[in-house]
C-alpha cells in the first residue's frame, strides 16, 4: 500500500513520499526571514501637502532571501505609500503609515510605524536654545545635549551634529557628546528645514579623576517605574563618576546607569558600584514591593485613560487634567477588560486606592470598580471623600477586605477604574494617583505633601 504525505513548511514545499512503507523527504531548506526594519526617519514625519519623501531603510539580515516590504497607510485620503515606501501627502490630516516584512510572523521588530502629519504650511526653526545645567564632561564621560528648538510651534524637529575638533569631543546622531582629551570644544546643532538655523555651545572636557572608593547610601523602597538618583559619596569627592562602574544584578527589576536606578518591575535587586581604579566596591540591595504604585509627574500618570469616551484626560504640567463629559460624568480607568489591559494589584500589602484633585461641589459621586478576570472579584464601592485646606481633596478607598483573594494578595485585575459623576464643574486638575499601606500610611504622606496650585 502507498501512501503519499504532503508537508508544507516556512517558504519551503516538503514532499514526503513512502513506497512499501519507505519515507523519503526532499529536504528542502527554509527561507531565511527579515527579522528586523530599521527605518532612517524620525517616528514623527511632518509633510508639507503636495510632496512626497521616500523612507531610507534597511532589513536585517543583510542577506534575507526575501528582502520585499510590505506598506500601508491607515488613511490613504491624507497619505498614500508605494512599494518602495514613498509617502505621498494627499491633504492635511494624520495618518499612520506601517511596514512589515512581505512575508514572516510580524514579530515587533519586523513591524515599524511612522507618524505622518500633513500640514499647508511649513514654520521653519528660529533658534536652537541648548538647556544643559552643565557644560563640562570629563575625558571618556558622556554628556547628553538638551536643547529647546524654537518658535514651540517649528516643523521639523530633526538635528544633525558636529564638534569642532573629534580630538577633544565626539558627538553622535542624538547629541551624546563624549570627552576624548582635555580642552575647550564647540558643538553645533543643524536643522534641515531650509532655515539655515544652527545651535552651537561651547564645552570644557576636563581630566578624569578617579574615584578610588564608593559608598552608596540605601533608599527607601521604589515604587513601579520610578527613576531614582542614588545618594553616593566618592573619595576624592571631586573624582569622575565616569570612573565608576554600574551593575544591577536583575535588570528585569531594576537597571542602574551613571547611579541612575529605574525600577522596571516588582521585586529585589543588588545594585553594585565599583571603582574602576581600586576595585573598590559598595552594594546596595534595593526592592520594588509587589503593588506600590504611584501615578504623577515622575511616572507621567503612566497607563490610565479615559473610558467610553466618558470625559478627557490631558498630561500637562506635571498634572492630569480633566475635562468633565456632557453629562456630568468622568470615567478614569487604568485597567479594563482588556487581557492585555490586566495590572495587578495587592490588596494586603498595598490595598488603598487614593488621588488628590480639586475640590469638587458637593453632590458629586464617586466610585470604584475593581474586577478580576474571573469574577471572583466584582467591587464597584463608593469612595471616600476628604477635603484639604488647600483647595484640594483626597478621594480613597480601602480594599484590604479582597485580601483572601489569593495567598499573596496579588491579583491580576481587569477592571481597575475611578466613576465621578453629577460633577458641577467642567474639569479639574488630578495631583496624584497612588497606593497606599493602609489609611494611616496614606493620611502621614498627606501631611507632608505639598501640592503646587
Amino acid at each position: 500500500m502507498k501512501k503519499i504525505y504532503l508537508g508544507i513548511g516556512m517558504l519551503g514545499l516538503g514532499l514526503l513520499v513512502s513506497c512499501d512503507d519507505k519515507e523519503l523527504t526532499t529536504g528542502l531548506p527554509e527561507n531565511q526571514l527579515i527579522t528586523a526594519i530599521n527605518l532612517d526617519v524620525t517616528s514623527e514625519l511632518p509633510m508639507l501637502v503636495g510632496t512626497d519623501s521616500t523612507i531610507v531603510y534597511s532589513v536585517t539580515p543583510e542577506d534575507a532571501d526575501i528582502r520585499e516590504l510590505k506598506w500601508k497607510s491607515s488613511n490613504e485620503l491624507v497619505a498614500t505609500v508605494s512599494d518602495d515606501g514613498t509617502i505621498s501627502a494627499n491633504k492635511v490630516g494624520d495618518a499612520v503609515i506601517t511596514v512589515t516584512p512581505a512575508v514572516g510572523f510580524g514579530r515587533d521588530e519586523t513591524v515599524k510605524t511612522i507618524a505622518v502629519s500633513v500640514i499647508e504650511k511649513i514654520v521653519g526653526a528660529e533658534e536652537i536654545v541648548f538647556t544643559n545645567v552643565t557644560n563640562e564632561v570629563y575625558k571618556t564621560d558622556q554628556l547628553q545635549l538638551t536643547y529647546n528648538i524654537l518658535p514651540e510651534n517649528h516643523t521639523y524637529s530633526y538635528l544633525t551634529w558636529s564638534s569642532s575638533d573629534e580630538s577633544i569631543a565626539t558627538v553622535d546622531e542624538n547629541g551624546i557628546v563624549t570627552g576624548v582629551k582635555p580642552g575647550q570644544v564647540t558643538i553645533t546643532a543643524y536643522t534641515h528645514d531650509k532655515s539655515g538655523t544652527t545651535g552651537s555651545i561651547v564645552l570644557t572636557v576636563k581630566e578624569m579623576l578617579p574615584a578610588t572608593d564608593i559608598s552608596v547610601t540605601k533608599p527607601e523602597p521604589l515604587y513601579w517605574k520610578q527613576s531614582l538618583e542614588l545618594d553616593y559619596t566618592l573619595t576624592p569627592k571631586d573624582a569622575s563618576l565616569a570612573s565608576v562602574e554600574w551593575e544591577s544584578s536583575d535588570e528585569s527589576v531594576l537597571t542602574v546607569n551613571k547611579g541612575v536606578v529605574q525600577a522596571v518591575s516588582f521585586g529585589t535587586a543588588t545594585i553594585t558600584a565599583t571603582c574602576k581604579e581600586t576595585g573598590n566596591s559598595a552594594s546596595v540591595e534595593l526592592t520594588v514591593p509587589w503593588g506600590f504604585y504611584v501615578w504623577d509627574a515622575t511616572t507621567d500618570f503612566e497607563g490610565w485613560t479615559i473610558n467610553n469616551n466618558l470625559g478627557s484626560i490631558e498630561r500637562e504640567d506635571g498634572v492630569l487634567k480633566a475635562t468633565v463629559s456632557a453629562d456630568k460624568r468622568i470615567y478614569l480607568q487604568r485597567a479594563y477588560n482588556t487581557q492585555s489591559n490586566v495590572m495587578d494589584l495587592n490588596f494586603k500589602d498595598y490595598p488603598v486606592f487614593a488621588f488628590r484633585c480639586d475640590q469638587l461641589a458637593s453632590g458629586a459621586t464617586y466610585q470604584i470598580n475593581l474586577a478580576n478576570l474571573g469574577n471572583s472579584l466584582n467591587d464597584s464601592g463608593g469612595m471616600t471623600v476628604a477635603p484639604q485646606n488647600d483647595g484640594t481633596q483626597i478621594v480613597y478607598y480601602d480594599a484590604s477586605k479582597h485580601g483572601n483573594l489569593s495567598d499573596d494578595g496579588i491579583v491580576a485585575v481587569r477592571a481597575f477604574m475611578f466613576k465621578l459623576t453629577k460633577i458641577q464643574e467642567t474639569g479639574f486638575d488630578i495631583y496624584w494617583i497612588r497606593t497606599f499601606a493602609s489609611v494611616e500610611e496614606m493620611n502621614k504622606f498627606i501631611a507632608t505633601d505639598n501640592v503646587n496650585q
